[in-house]
This record gives structure tokens, sequence and C-alpha cells, in this order.
């Protein structure tokens, strides 16, 4: 921050002094000490040797200034904003601002140092690990309280150790954010907690591992104490689904006969992941299969249901796969005239808009007396 104090003289006073610029940081940590700076300056704008004497420009003792010829100053009351003033060869300048800031004393974990995430998940190929969660703080000696007091809007430094090559993997401060960074400065919240996430952009490319390290420095430059934190972030692989098919009949056919309660034959999806050196299929449990009937287009008629006692109206129903990899609705006559075709599709996503090569895979059931 800078500020300028002049006096204006004629043209022919170009010697005489004119001017006092000062500058000093803006703001002032607890137990640190300011010095700032102060030139006097003539009518051509260049500095004049003269003696600079300092002092506080409010009543309140909000700074206090420790020696008036170097301007040394520390904070005496804190979260305030305080005044600094500079004299010399007749001029004042104007005050110069400073925050009074608590002291970061300490920096620690607010979380688990290691996490393990899964690439390409059921449901989506982007992956993001847990937030690696710090605290810095001011500790208050003698306090009644909680001696720990959260800082506020305070930078903390995540830096990537390992891998040591940029791009399998990135810093982010949000979850949206995608740009290759090995390094990221996250601000504190309001109670003191900052974070960042680490992004895998070459799933391809797996590390055995993320190290990622945490530090903070007060205002003059100085390591908070606690920092470097380590966390360690392991990816592990998930295949990938690649393929949904019907390992059976597509087509079936139900026979009223007589009876208005009628089921089909199970309609059965498998889910996989192709193996390119053996040419061979692994089911994938646990992944999500839409079934809907799409003929009859008025519900009703008929239902789809998961279990042989079923019969409430399902028009569409979610079945994840089993250990086999499968998934399988039936379709039941429940009400009204029976219809000549039911037609059912089954679909499936490899991640959140990636419809799984294959998809949709579609059933008939015919209805005969």
């Amino acid at each position: 921050m800078a500020v300028v104090a002049c006096n204006k003289f004629g043209p022919g006073d170009l010697s005489r002094v004119i001017a006092l610029e000062v500058t000093a940081p803006d703001s002032l940590e607890e137990y640190d000490t300011l010095t700032p700076h102060a030139r006097v300056l003539d009518g051509r704008g260049d500095p004049v040797a003269a003696t600079i004497v300092w002092a506080r420009g409010d009543s309140t003792p909000i700074l206090t200034v420790l020696d008036s010829l170097t301007g040394r100053t520390v904070a005496n009351l804190i979260g305030r904003t305080g005044r600094l003033l500079a004299r010399s060869s007749g001029l004042i300048s104007n005050a110069v601002s400073i925050r009074t800031l608590a002291a970061a004393d300490t920096l620690f974990l607010a979380g688990p140092t290691h996490d393990t995430t899964r690439i390409a998940g059921f449901t989506t190929l982007d992956s993001l690990s847990g937030p690696l969660l710090m605290e810095l703080a001011d500790t208050v000696t003698g306090s009644t309280g909680n001696p720990i007091v959260p800082l506020a809007g305070r930078p903390i430094v995540y830096t990537l150790v390992h891998p040591p090559v940029a791009g399998p993997v990135t810093l982010v401060t949000t979850d949206t954010a995608h740009a290759l960074a090995t390094s990221a400065t996250a601000s504190t919240n309001a109670t003191g907690i900052g974070f960042v996430k680490v992004r895998m952009l070459l799933p391809d490319t797996i590390p055995d591992s993320v190290v990622v390290i945490a530090s903070a420095q007060r205002a003059v430059g100085t390591t908070v104490p606690g920092a470097p934190d380590t966390f360690v972030v392991r990816f592990q692989a998930v295949a990938v689904a690649d393929t949904l098919f019907a390992p059976g009949p597509i087509q079936d056919t139900i026979h009223v006969s007589g009876s208005p309660d009628s089921l089909s034959d199970s309609l059965t999806v498998e889910i996989g992941d192709t193996v390119a050196a053996s040419s061979t299929i692994t089911p994938l449990a646990g992944r999500p299969v839409v079934f809907t009937i799409t003929t009859p287009s008025i519900a009703g008629p008929v239902t789809l249901v998961t279990s042989d006692t079923a019969h409430a109206l399902v028009t569409a129903d979610t079945v994840t796969t089993d250990a086999r990899g499968l998934a399988a609705v039936k379709v039941r006559l429940i009400a009204g005239p029976p219809p000549d075709l039911v037609e059912v599709t089954a679909s499936a996503k490899r991640g959140v808009s990636a419809k799984l090569p294959g998809s949709p895979v579609t059933f008939r059931v015919r209805v005969q007396p």
C-alpha cells in the first residue's frame, strides 16, 4: 500500500521538497513486526535526504510504533484496522491503513490422511478423491474456553510430490475443475478449514499412489508450525463396462389360458467387460440396468416384476446386476384386455451420459390365448 502527501509550489520550486511517499503492507499479524518505507521527494520526483518520523494515526492503540525513526510497528489490538503516519520536512503523509490479524501458529489435519478412490466407477468415468482437509488456527494461551481459534480466509498450499511427472492427476479446489495443476492454494472457510481434492486425468496410466503435502506460511513468510502434512491417495481400478447383451432368448410367449394373471419367462441381460487379449467377457456385478415397457404405450394391462409374487404396476424399473453380471425382469398381465404384443427395452450407461454398447436390448413378448 502506498500513499503520497504533497505540497504545491510554482514552476521555479522544483528543488524544494514537495512530496512524502509512504509504502507499507496492508496487514500485520500478531507477534510480527512491520517496517514501513518512506521517501521525501523534490519537484523533479527525485528522493531527498531527510529525517522521517513515524507515529500511529489513531487515538486507540491498535498499532504500537516501537521505533519512531524506522517505523518498526507491532499490532496491539487484533481484528481491527489501525493507521500509520509519517512526518518529514513539514509534510504529514496520508494515513496508511493496516489490518491487524491473529497469528496463524498451528496447522493440523482435519480429516484422514489416506483415501482410496475407484477409477471408472459404476455411473461415472471421472474419479475424484475425498477432500484433503487441513485446519489453520491461532492458539490462544491462557484461554478459559477453546484455546484453538480457527482463522478464516487464510491460504493453505497443497503440492503434488508423487508421481513426479505431471499429468496423470491434478489438484482441484472445485469439483468441476479439470485443469492440470501440481500445486493449488485453498482458502480456509469460517471454521479455519481448507482442502483440495485429487482428480485422475489419465485413467490408463494409474499411479500406485498419489502423495500430496500441505503447508502454510505466516504473513512474514515463516512456516506455520505443523506444516507440512502428508496425504496419500490411492486409485483403485474398477472394470469398465463396455457391453450389454442378452445371454438368452429375446422373444417369449405368454399363454393366457383363461387366467388373467400370467407371467413371462425372465427377460435377462448381462453387463460385462471385454478382455481384448483373450476375447472373453468378464461379468460385472452391481451395475444398474433400466427395463422399460415401450409397448403398449398405455399403462395398466401389463407390469414389470422382479419376483413372482409382485403385482404392483411398474412400467420402468432399475435392476442391479448380480454376481454373474445378470439383471432380469418378467412381464405380468394384470388388468384389462391383454395386448397382442409387449415390448420391453433394457439399457445401461457406462458413464453419466455414455450409453453402453449394445443398449438398448429389445425383448418381445407375445400374448396368446
